[in-house]
């Protein structure tokens, strides 16, 4: 395994009051109700009769997204900091009826999952400028050459030699690679897999993972280091340009947007097919067909960039009036809305900015009259061609398939974005956290009636000043994360399976105020909160042995005092300061980018200058950081991402531990969930639904919720119609009255729920086909109440 990992890269009270045994009661039957499920009545070898609870449905497909909120723009003819890249991915299961066990499908099966996304069929045209903005793909410094499109450019830095499997052919060289977009151009209203908006078939990841791509590093010698988009067992259509404009609204010309146009969470529709393409049926012959939530938004960044925003006025005083001019001529148009002339003012206003204060030439070709491609022969801005960015797959800056503007070698994106705007607008509320997280990320609702400027939940006022600056911003609206997800829902329920830090998080963060005050209602967590120095830390001390038991070296499963002694020195207020970030002070939140310390990625023991790279915890060799390989540092990838195991107890902790996705992940570390496995090779996500979107949803009534996709979602798996919490054992196992799968019925976890959810947390590839005597002896009753217990908070 470790071989091919290297060849796949070639180069002061309240600490006292939680305590991780705190034995506390706890009801072992489920959070909800049986009773709308069909009953299942059997006798067992010796004639005892077995009552049991059919699973819903003969079939589930669940419908995710790997990437949490993808914060985009659709007018790409200026510049674009990430390209539209919205997955859709799904696994589907048969429901384990008359208690026989459930079966996760895949083509072997003879079925086929075609995907659609509801009522956003397109996106080029009045929802998009991007497949048809000109861009010198081929470096002849003109824009006329076939495929010359920023569609097919931003994604020039990847390619394949063969297949998307990774498969290079024996005695090929670098003139044999397809480069995506340029030799393998992108078709209109196509993810950079030439997967259509419009539907199609879902492709199918087996156990190695799928959609393998290619790109180099910082190193020369470390070339074609293989990126796996996709987690195995999963199927997918990579990448869509998916907007949050829907066809029936969409009217007009793209001059026309407004606010009031976004749905930024989609529903990505998935059916199931028989081989031949049929739609199949259930028993009331209706088609199996399922949803998921995509999310897709806009950054903010022309609240501050244009008309009165604090950046546009600050290019007035320096004497920059391109912006101005951009905004004026925008205006002559009758149908252009103020959103539109704005958002184009504010992209002039950071080409502006940019030029005067870092030396770029990104205006030197802009023409204030033009009526089409403004900016000439520099054509649009790809910011990822300067700032790396793991994301994106932007490893080697600059990005030597830059054109139209000379590229060097920048902060990586996510350091540069985050570190500038934190020192310049830190936007501290009530409590000293930063207003912008929410600020700057999506913020536009469901709610159509909702997107206007005087809404009092907005984050900001149109000028992007802060609305919460005395208040507390977790009681904001829009984002992609607050008043949606499981950590921000105040309704949310124990258990929660906390470990001691986690249970510091919940008692010292999301049960006070913005004063420290306790309340009675749950605030939640924010974005900093788990976006922070001491998760980076807690990943970078690992090394495990095993993931859902960890053991090995690891801080996830000591005490709070051994934590704060490790990660901040036995200093307690600086350990506060670390886990609870703020943008007052130190501000601590702009230090978590600007002074980021990159782990490990490997070693070399190479001598006289040759590599001779082995896993990172080799005992010998020089340290390589992820810095040194990649112009994107470790930032998106799993060593500066936080973790489900940084706050939760062992087993509600993420899989895939040994490298199978590196250099995503790392040998003996914490995977992304994105790419975790449970029971049966079940997704976390299947489960839990995707990162910001975690199930419970949060739900404030139809007219009021953020999100009412997510909610939705999760009722078409609940059993009794109302509990929205996690996919429960009931939706794909027959069960007994404490919602326990059958296949345990002779075993003390056939009387508790909870127990039965550990054991399902504790289980990993391959222990499925464990008979259930192997199975409990390997996860005995015992260690799962221990674990029930002691996180029931």
């Amino acid at each position: 395994m470790k071989k091919n990992i290297l060849v796949s890269l070639a180069a002061s009270v309240a600490f006292m009051s939680v305590s991780a045994t705190t034995a506390m009661a706890y009801d072992k039957n489920p959070p909800f109700k049986l009773d709308k499920l069909t009953p299942y009545v059997t006798t067992d070898d010796e004639g005892r009769t077995i009552n049991g609870y059919e699973p819903k449905n003969d079939y589930n497909v669940f419908v995710n997204y790997e990437l949490g909120m993808h914060c985009v723009g659709f007018s790409m003819d200026y510049c674009c900091v990430i390209p539209p890249y919205n997955s859709i991915q799904a696994q589907a299961v048969r429901g384990g009826k008359e208690g026989k066990l459930p079966r996760l499908l895949s083509p072997d099966d003879g079925v086929k999952l075609y995907y659609f996304v509801r009522d956003n069929s397109y996106s080029e045209g009045n929802k998009m400028k991007y497949f048809h903005v000109p861009k010198d793909v081929d470096g002849d410094g003109h824009l006329d050459s076939p495929n010359d499109s920023f569609s097919n450019y931003v994604w020039e830095h990847l390619f394949i030699y063969k297949d998307l499997e990774g498969t290079i052919p024996k005695g090929a060289t670098d003139k044999d690679r397809l480069r995506i977009g340029r030799d393998l151009p992108i078709k209109i209203d196509c993810g950079p897999t030439n997967k259509p908006m419009s539907g199609g078939y879902l492709d199918y990841a087996g156990k190695n993972g799928g959609n393998i791509v290619m790109t180099d590093t910082l190193v020369p010698a470390v070339k074609n280091v293989k990126l796996i988009l996709t987690a195995s067992h999963v199927w997918d259509a990579l990448g869509l340009p998916l907007t949050a404009f829907n066809d029936s609204t969409r009217r007009g010309t793209i001059r026309s947007v407004d606010n009031t146009d976004f749905q930024p969470f989609q529903y990505s529709t998935v059916e199931m097919h028989t081989r031949d393409g049929r739609a199949m049926r259930d028993k009331m012959g209706k088609a199996i067909s399922y949803f998921g939530t995509n999310p897709v938004d806009i950054p903010n960044c022309y609240a501050c960039h244009s008309r009165n925003g604090k950046a546009a006025q600050m290019a007035r005083d320096e004497g920059l009036d391109y912006s101005d001019q951009e905004y004026k001529y925008w205006r002559t148009y009758p149908d252009e809305s103020e959103y539109m002339a704005r958002l184009a003012e504010g992209s002039i206003n950071i080409l502006s900015l940019h030029d005067a204060h870092h030396g770029t030439q990104f205006l030197e070709d802009y023409d204030p009259t033009a009526t089409a491609n403004r900016l000439g022969k520099v054509g649009p801005v790809s910011c990822a061609d300067c700032h790396g960015d793991n994301i994106s797959g932007h490893l080697q800056e600059p990005n030597p398939t830059a054109h139209g503007y000379k590229a060097v070698h920048a902060k990586p994106l996510s350091e540069a974005i985050h570190g500038f705007h934190l020192g310049t607008v830190p936007m501290p509320d009530g409590a000293g956290r930063t207003q912008a997280c929410q600020a700057c990320h999506p913020n536009h609702f469901q709610n159509s009636n909702m997107n206007d400027n005087s809404n009092p939940f907005r984050v900001t006022d149109r000028y992007g000043a802060g609305r919460f600056a005395k208040g507390d911003i977790r009681k904001s609206g829009g984002g992609c994360y607050v008043r949606r997800d499981a950590h921000s829902n105040p309704n949310a329920k124990p258990p929660f399976f906390l470990n001691d830090y986690g249970k510091w998080q919940l008692k010292n963060v999301s049960m006070k105020d913005e004063h420290g005050k306790p309340v009675k209602k749950m605030r939640g967590l924010y974005c900093t909160n788990c976006h922070n120095k001491i998760a980076q830390d807690l990943q970078n001390y690992d090394n495990i042995i095993h993931d859902s038991t960890q053991s090995g070296k690891t801080l996830r499963n000591k005490s709070l005092k051994e934590v704060i002694k490790i990660l901040a020195g036995g200093n307690k207020k600086k350990f506060v300061a670390l886990a609870d970030s703020k943008s007052t002070g130190k501000n601590e939140v702009m230090l978590y980018y600007l002074n980021h310390k990159s782990p490990t990625l490997v070693k070399n023991i190479g001598k006289n200058g040759k590599l001779d790279l082995k896993p990172w915890n080799h005992p010998k060799g020089g340290k390589v950081p992820y810095s040194a390989a990649s112009g994107g540092n470790d930032w998106w990838l799993s060593a500066a991402e936080p973790h489900c195991a940084d706050c939760h107890l062992a087993p509600f902790v993420e899989s895939e531990t040994g490298g199978k996705y590196f250099p995503i992940d790392l040998p003996n570390k914490y995977s992304l969930f994105r790419y975790s496995k449970a029971h049966g090779d079940i997704a976390c996500q299947s489960c839990h639904e995707s990162a910001h979107g975690l199930y419970s949803t949060r739900y404030d009534g139809k007219e009021r919720s953020v999100d009412v996709t997510t909610h939705q979602q999760a009722l078409q798996y609940s059993p009794d119609g109302k509990y929205t919490g996690p996919v429960t054992c009931a939706t794909c196992h027959t069960v007994n009255k404490k919602g326990v799968p059958l296949q345990l019925k002779e075993t003390k976890y056939a009387n508790d729920y909870w127990a039965a959810v550990t054991l399902a947390h504790f289980m990993r590839e391959g222990d499925q086909k464990l008979s259930v005597e192997e199975l409990v002896k390997k996860y005995p009753f015992n260690k799962s109440i221990k674990v029930v217990k002691d996180g029931w908070k």
